[in-house]
């Protein structure tokens, strides 16, 4: 019974440990959405406008992606996306990252390594206090979302617009989204919106 109980641990360990590690984005929009009293599912919109893609009919944030130059660019794991995000970094560090393309020339100092700002969990966290902040500063949720991409008026808008779009369709509901760990990472990119 001992050694039954000790292989059946050894078995479920990893495993556990392992879907935590590839959590997708949405579990923690959530979480830091409700932590921080942000508007109910508006940091999960967002980070379906940085980082979604579309899978039949589920809708996913894809949290090994990067946008270099306004060139969205998707990664099948974290390994991957580590080392182009590396070399791209030699040239150019303007560079959005994960879940919720947090930009790494503004905001990567804030980070301790390029494995913490792609770590999904501290990504998304990490966006939540951002935005609250941007919340408190313009006393406003439509400036702060449009403040999180940009402070160029046309491009506020624009992003305002997009997130609102999703914002919506989420609240009510017309779009589904998977909230599970376990989603599949490894799925390969059908459609991604920007």
């Amino acid at each position: 019974m001992i050694k039954l109980l000790i292989l059946f641990s050894l078995i479920l360990v990893p495993l556990a440990v392992s879907s935590k590690n590839v959590s997708g984005c949405q579990i923690y929009t959530e979480k830091y959405n409700k932590i921080y009293r942000l508007p109910n599912k508006l940091l999960t919109s967002i980070s379906l406008v940085e980082s979604g893609m579309v899978k039949g009919k589920t809708i996913n944030s894809w949290p090994w992606s990067l946008n270099i130059n306004d060139k969205k660019k998707y990664f099948d794991n974290k390994k991957d996306t580590l080392i182009f995000l590396k070399k791209s970094l030699q040239k150019n560090r303007n560079i959005d990252v994960g879940c919720m393309q947090i930009n790494y020339k503004f905001h990567g100092h804030n980070f301790n390594n390029l494995d913490h700002i792609l770590n999904p969990e501290e990504n998304v966290k990490y966006a939540a206090k951002f935005l609250k902040k941007l919340f408190k500063r313009h006393k406003s949720w439509n400036e702060a979302i449009s403040r999180y991409h940009s402070s160029e008026p046309i491009r506020k808008k624009r992003y305002l617009t997009k997130v609102k779009n999703f914002w919506d369709k989420l609240r009510q509901r017309k779009i589904n989204i998977n909230h599970t760990s376990n989603q599949n990472l490894n799925e390969n990119k059908i459609k991604y919106f920007r």
